[in-house]
């Protein structure tokens, strides 16, 4: 039997000896039961957020640029850091080129030199002196 149940099982007896008084005084505890009940769950509700958050943080991994990976995760996904201790969001960041970027809060850097210098090498001038004449 639930609560609900239980109450109203009460108030039919208490409905049944006519008093009023007493009535009264289930109601207002019937009130307070459903508050009570709906803060149960609304704890029970964050509760198990902060748990999944918990276990989340203990699979972070942090480097020393600016952004996150999983533990165990084989595709080596980049996260924000940023976001995440900001926002507790763990939003995937951009790649190419050696270069990582967040498209919410645009922070960016380089993770790979190699692939970042190699881009970079390949990559023409925008502007490029001209020749020295010889006159």
């Amino acid at each position: 039997m639930g609560l609900y149940e239980g109450i109203k099982d009460v108030a039919k007896i208490v409905q049944k000896a006519d008093n009023v008084e007493l009535y009264r005084q289930l109601i207002d505890l019937s009130a307070q039961a459903l508050d009570m009940q709906a803060t149960i769950n609304k704890l029970t509700e964050e509760n198990a957020e902060l748990k999944k958050r918990q276990d989340l943080e203990e699979r972070i991994e942090r480097h020393q640029e600016l952004y996150l990976t999983l533990k165990g995760d084989e595709n080596n996904i980049f996260y924000c850091s940023h976001c995440w201790d900001s926002d507790g969001k763990l939003i995937q960041m951009s790649t190419k080129n050696g270069l990582y970027q967040c498209p919410h809060c645009q922070q960016k850097g380089i993770h790979d030199k190699d692939a970042y210098n190699e881009k970079m090498n390949k990559s023409k001038p925008f502007y490029a002196p001209p020749k020295s004449r010889k006159w």
